[in-house]
């Protein structure tokens, strides 16, 4: 188990095996995010505010969730790659309640409203009311 954020040392390295199951990984998901697990701007593209869809998107090993605003189009693609981008965190020793929007806003837990998803600019973008 590692830190979160921390990266296995050669010591737990399992081979070749194990880069070619990543590899295999990462071009799941890198359908949708970046390898810094920023969503693909084509998954977000919108006309109107009812384009577009709240989901969740994990940032780290921790499970600290970002609410990322997609198109209702791209909503199914998005979670697809999503569990795929769950799985490429290695375990870690740590815990967040920590729930962001887009526009950098902590949504608390147990709120009701909750982040909502508008248009802005021809992308779906996340933020608290």
């Amino acid at each position: 188990m590692v830190a979160c954020g921390g990266t296995l040392g050669p010591s737990e390295d399992a081979g070749d095996d194990d880069a070619t199951a990543d590899a295999a990984l990462d071009a799941k998901y890198l359908a949708c995010f970046d390898s810094s697990g920023q969503t693909d701007p084509s998954l977000k593209v919108c006309k109107t505010w009812s384009d577009c869809v709240v989901v969740q998107h994990q940032t780290d090993c921790c499970g600290t969730i970002l609410y990322v605003g997609v198109s209702s189009t791209s909503a199914a693609s998005f979670q697809k790659c999503e569990g795929n981008w769950d799985e490429h965190f290695p375990p870690c020793d740590c815990a967040s309640n920590t729930r962001k929007t887009e526009d950098g806003h902590d949504v608390a837990p147990g709120d009701e409203v909750g982040p909502v998803a508008d248009c802005d600019a021809g992308l779906c973008m996340t933020q608290t009311i």
